[in-house]
């Protein structure tokens, strides 16, 4: 009876919230969170769909009319580990103007990321400089392992990145290129290229 009645009131409410209604609430809401998240950042010029995590933030610069998609999670560390394992490191991330960050976007530095004016990315992709994988310490489990980096990682302009990439560290990816869906890019990438694969090869 319950079920019922809540179901009756979802319908009622669907002639009262209309579609527009609704994406206009979520957009107001979202000018406020970009407000009130801004002093999080060290520059903030974008925009931030609610919600997204942030950690670090006084690393990040975010340039202007770009866009950041809900439930973002970007990072930085200045530091990590425990007693003989703590390591501090000097991150920085920068993203461009008129970006598009896709989604459920996972961006982590303890290194360095740039990325671009006008870069577009799909849902679900990770950008990140750095991994658990000091081969030295296996018999430590992975959350207590210093992170590592092979080099900083740089994305052109105008670059397109699709759903589900995986971007990793020390790569470095030209100008207007275009990663296709589900790649994991361990290499560098020409400008005006595009790959795809895992790991990404050039198709064109």
């Amino acid at each position: 009876m319950i079920k019922n009645l809540i179901i009756k009131l979802g319908i009622l409410s669907s002639y009262i919230l209309t579609s527009k209604l609704v994406w206009t609430f979520s957009f107001v809401r979202s000018l406020f969170y970009t407000g009130w998240k801004k002093g999080s950042f060290k520059e903030m010029k974008g925009f931030i769909n609610y919600p997204i995590g942030v950690s670090g933030g006084k690393n990040i610069s975010i340039g202007e009319k770009t866009i950041i998609g809900k439930h973002s999670l970007i990072t930085t560390w200045n530091s990590y580990g425990e007693n003989d394992n703590h390591v501090h490191y000097t991150p920085n991330i920068v993203i461009g103007n008129n970006c598009h960050i896709g989604e459920y976007a996972h961006i982590t530095a303890i290194n360095e990321i740039i990325i671009g004016d006008n870069v577009l990315t799909g849902r679900n992709v990770l950008i990140s400089d750095n991994s658990h994988g000091d081969v030295t310490c296996l018999d430590f489990p992975p959350k207590e392992r210093p992170l590592t980096s092979k080099g900083p990682v740089h994305i052109g302009h105008n670059v397109w990145i699709g759903d589900h990439v995986v971007i990793l560290s020390g790569v470095m990816i030209g100008e207007g290129a275009v990663i296709g869906a589900n790649s994991v890019v361990t290499k560098d990438v020409k400008a005006k290229t595009v790959v795809a694969g895992t790991p990404a090869k050039v198709i064109k």
